[in-house]
This record gives structure tokens, sequence and C-alpha cells, in this order.
């Protein structure tokens, strides 16, 4: 972020630490809350860059330039196990998912990011290690923990699930234009579009041949690794 590496280490006082990219060194290192897998997000609100992570037990949002807290909001799960990064949805929403018994659930933040209002939770939504996509007014991941993971749409707001599709095992998703690059963990790649009628497949061919294809694929310009 502008001139830091931004780094989650969870623990007394360093949950979150920046670092220059020139020489390592330590510029900042902030809070106490325990770790967790799930990746940071820096979104814009109301002109304030906020930047969204779920640690253990919570939500956090905090100032990417210094990293002072603006809030927290509890998001527990069995054994702090919160990997999914939270998703910015139209409208100053939030979703965090996550499985072991964490479910789902929105917040709706002020323009600011400030002053967040649980919206709605459930366990509807329980995505594992994937990532998730928000598009437009609505969320799309793979729901589930060791069972079946149906491809699940749920609108941002409500939490009100829309669609659920078994087409193809749990699978991350990645934007590509309009369309969306999926691989499941069976090793199946396909190109989709997601929308809250339904999952359309463009095309799809068998990618890796052996399973537990779970690293998501790498899109530059034209060329998918």
């Amino acid at each position: 972020y502008k001139n830091t590496i931004i780094v989650k280490l969870g623990g007394p006082n360093h949950a979150i630490i920046a670092l220059s990219p020139k020489d390592g060194s330590l510029l900042w290192q902030k809070h106490s809350f325990g770790n967790a897998p799930a990746t940071p997000v820096v979104a814009s609100m109301g002109g304030q860059d906020v930047l969204f992570t779920q640690f253990a037990g919570d939500l956090a949002a905090v100032n990417p330039n210094n990293g002072d807290l603006f809030w927290s909001h509890p998001h527990k799960t069995d054994y702090g196990l919160n990997i999914a990064p939270p998703l910015v949805v139209r409208g100053n929403i939030i979703v965090v998912t996550s499985a072991y018994s964490g479910g789902a659930r929105g917040l709706q933040l002020s323009a600011t990011g400030s002053s967040p209002s649980e919206l709605w939770k459930h366990n509807r939504l329980r995505v594992h290690f994937t990532t998730a996509l928000a598009i437009g007014d609505f969320v799309y991941g793979s729901s589930g923990d060791f069972g079946p993971s149906p491809l699940t749409c749920v609108e941002g707001k409500t939490g009100r699930v829309v669609w659920q599709d078994r087409s193809f095992a749990k699978a991350n998703l990645i934007r590509a234009g309009d369309k969306v690059i999926l691989l499941d963990e069976d090793g199946t790649l396909a190109l989709v579009t997601l929308s809250p009628e339904g999952l359309r497949v463009h095309s799809k061919m068998e990618a890796v041949a052996l399973n537990n294809a779970w690293t998501p694929p790498t899109l530059a310009g034209t060329a998918l690794y």
C-alpha cells in the first residue's frame, strides 16, 4: 500500500505491521488480535482508504496509512480460522464468510466506512479457503466445509440466498473483465458468467490431473497461470 508492505502477524501489539519495501525496516506495528489467514483488502470509503481484514475472532477496519483502528466487529469461528478475504459490496456493505461454524454476516457501514451495523447473519454461506467475489450487489462463493460445496449466490444487503449450483466442486474464482475464471479443486478450469439469474458456463476443460487444486489461478494480460 503506497510506500509500505502491510503484513499480519497476530499477537500482542503487533497484530498488523508495515514494512519498508526498500530495506524491510519496521514502520509501524499495532493491535493485539489473534492472527488468521485472511488476506487484507483496501477500499475507498468517502475519500478515506480503509483496510479491512479478518483476525482470529474479529473483522477489523484499519487506517492503512498508520495502522490506527477505526473499528472491529466480532466474527468468531472454530480454531480462529477466518480464511476468506472480506468482500466489499456496492452500497458500503462488507460481507465476511467463514467455514468452521463461522457462517456469513453482512455489515452496513457509513459513507466513510465507520459505524458498522449488522444487517444479517446465517450459516448458508460458508467459504472455506477459496476466493469469493462481490459483483454488483451480490456475493458468489463455494459454500461448504468438508462435504458438498455448491457455488452460492447471496444478496449482499439482505443475506438472501438467490441460488446454489452443484456443477463444480469447491472452486476459486477470479475476475476477468465481465466474466469469471473458475478453478475447482478437482482441477476443472472454466470461464463463466455469474449473475443473480444463475451460473452460465462458456467453456471448460480439465486443467490439473491431480485432485486438491487449491491454489487460485493467476491472470496476467491474456495469459493464465
